[in-house]
């Protein structure tokens, strides 16, 4: 018992260099019994929820998980199918709507890309992702074509283009490539920059070369004040700007100027925005400005939660404007898009 105690000592200390990454969930918790949810999968979609500002939402995401496991054919709540079964219940949460948003690897199982399920799936859900076509009955791997010849070619297309120096034998960059995509091409482009990735825990970032700077700057007060001129609901306002001890004086609206002639509207103008229903990071955009989409039809895909979500035209009209571009970081409610 006494060398159990050095050892807590010990990892006492240690636990200290890692608490913020601990999650909230300690100890008992009896709702994994009734959402039939392993440890390791309720500690993942806590991070999850975390990514996506929405740790509050967790109970909601617990009561869904039950019921998109039996849309799903009560696939067994292991890697991946426990992976794929919880973050389509967080899309379900977040969107608002159930199934607004079905991920690649949701619809892979509702095809029968992951095999026989152990019972029925919904067939509702099923014939909206087979579009017509037929499921898959047979041993699916089997319908996989070759892909090394075709991702080493694009990983050299995509070095040449960033300026990637990529490893004298390149099969372990290829594997990176083609199993974590924008993720991996990141890490490629970052390879040898530690400044690019977190710091180990326990160690202090580095000085910035900005804060000399800053403390050299002028401390005049006069320096500090900027102008600006703002709309609030349709009038302009003058305001200045200064340091946090200035006295506030009441702000009155500029003058009325006669209205100039109508110029043509900008991109994106009186449109409709598609707005981003999770962080994450573009994967692709399938359309370019110009472009007549119809309602329903789907303008980007997105990875988010380790999975490939599609994202879709919420009007119908003409692409007016692009907010993003193919590999950005968007945040959850970010305008993506304009129709028109």
């Amino acid at each position: 018992l006494e060398l159990l105690e050095d050892i807590s000592l010990y990892f006492r200390e240690v636990r200290k260099k890692y608490a913020k990454f601990e999650g909230a969930l300690k100890g008992v918790d009896p709702r994994i019994l009734t959402a039939q949810v392993p440890g390791g999968m309720l500690s993942n979609l806590e991070n999850q929820l975390r990514d996506q500002n929405a740790s509050d939402r967790l109970d909601e995401v617990l009561k869904e998980i039950p019921s998109v496991r039996k849309d799903l054919g009560y696939v067994p709540l292991v890697t991946p199918t426990s992976q794929i079964v919880g973050t389509q219940s967080v899309i379900n949460v977040l969107s608002g709507e159930r199934y607004k948003s079905i991920s690649k690897e949701t619809a892979g199982v509702l095809r029968g890309e992951y095999g026989a399920t152990a019972a029925p799936v919904n067939k509702e859900l099923q014939a909206r992702v087979l579009d017509g076509k037929d499921p898959v009955t047979c041993r699916p791997a089997d319908l996989i074509e070759p892909e090394m010849d075709k991702l080493s070619a694009e990983l050299r297309d995509i070095a040449k283009q960033e300026n990637i120096k990529l490893a004298e034998n390149d099969i372990d960059d290829v594997l990176i490539y083609a199993l974590f995509q924008q993720v991996g091409i990141n890490f490629l482009k970052n390879r040898g920059n530690p400044d690019a990735f977190e710091p180990a825990p326990g160690t202090e970032p580095a000085e910035t070369a900005t804060a000399p700077a800053m403390a050299a700057a002028p401390a005049s007060s006069e320096a500090a004040v900027e102008s600006y001129r703002v709309s609030v609901n349709g009038t302009q306002y003058d305001v200045v700007v200064g340091p946090g001890d200035a006295d506030i004086s009441q702000v009155t609206p500029v003058a009325a100027t006669p209205a100039a002639p109508a110029a043509a509207a900008a991109p994106g103008t009186g449109g409709t925005d598609i707005r981003a229903p999770l962080a994450g990071s573009v994967i692709d955009v399938l359309v370019a400005v110009g472009d007549q989409v119809s309602e329903g039809d789907p303008v980007m895909i997105v990875e988010a939660m380790k999975m490939e979500t599609e994202i879709r035209a919420n009007a119908s009209g003409k692409i007016q404007a692009i907010a993003i571009k193919k590999g950005d970081a968007i945040k959850t409610d970010e305008s993506l898009m304009t129709i028109g």
